[in-house]
């Protein structure tokens, strides 16, 4: 009797009970769990809970493929697509706005991004999202290198960064201390190493010499995801920690003269 009372409470929890339980939808009745503990019906329907929607930052992967096709970009041709931009980023590629960057001498490959992300609406600025939908892939390239190589706007970056008093974490200044020790306590990276003049990475924009109202703009946005085209969340994850002041004090820092001073290197990837 025993074996038969312990063989009845066995199937009852195998078939029955067990059998009920799924990972990927509401329990079962008592004849859909017999038959799924039989193998009649096996769980292959996908998860019938809501799923969150996959969101793509950017569609530009920095591959070798993308960057040699930047780097061949043709400046000749690009000057003919820059006709389009001088209204609002200067004729010579200097900017007269506090809110508009300057293009001559950024980087090629920030600028082909940026106008990938317009393209793509991954980034939004309603005249920028227009332009850059009339560009093919090949005019960004050209345009880009157009600008990268204008003279007259962002100061080359020359020389080193070499280490100076007062940029650590006991700085009392949060420009110098973001700027080039960061906060391990938030997590905080130097921006100096992605955007100089400690170093750089491709994508993300040398930030000496550009307005200060844009570049504490652009971080509250990425602090508020208003601006969400950062691969991995980098600029989105940082900036959310910052406060306004800060905010305001690295913007300041970077917009003067004596921000400049490092040079570039192509070995590093990012997504500014």
């Amino acid at each position: 009797m025993l074996l038969v009372g312990l063989s009845v409470v066995a199937f009852a929890l195998g078939f029955l009970v067990v059998g009920r339980f799924r990972l990927d939808g509401p329990p079962l009745g008592t004849f859909a769990a017999f038959c799924r503990s039989l193998g009649l019906d096996a769980d292959l329907a996908p998860a019938s809970e809501p799923q969150p929607p996959l969101r793509t930052p950017s569609g530009v992967a920095w591959t070798a493929k993308t960057l040699d096709f930047i780097a061949a970009g043709d400046a000749t041709h690009g000057a003919f697509v820059a006709m389009n931009c001088g209204a609002c980023h200067g004729i010579d590629g200097v900017s007269h706005s506090a809110l508009v960057p300057t293009l001559a001498g950024l980087d090629a490959a920030v600028i082909y991004k940026e106008l990938a992300d317009y393209r793509s609406d991954k980034r939004l600025w309603g005249v920028m999202n227009a332009l850059a939908k009339a560009l093919s892939p090949q005019d960004a390239a050209d345009v880009a290198a157009y600008y990268a190589r204008l003279p007259g706007g962002l100061p080359a970056v020359t020389g080193l960064d070499r280490p100076a008093g007062g940029r650590s974490l006991r700085q009392t200044d949060p420009a110098l201390r973001l700027v080039f020790a960061g906060d391990p306590a938030r997590g905080i990276a130097p921006c100096g190493v992605c955007h100089g003049p400690s170093g750089y990475k491709i994508g993300a924009p040398a930030l000496g010499h550009q307005g200060s109202d844009y570049i504490e703009r652009q971080t509250a946005a990425f602090a508020t995801g208003a601006r969400a085209n950062d691969i991995d969340e980098q600029m989105r994850t940082i900036a959310a920690q910052l406060t306004p002041d800060e905010m305001l004090a690295v913007a300041i820092f970077y917009s003067a003269p004596a921000s400049v001073g490092a040079p570039r290197s192509r070995g590093l990837v990012s997504g500014f």
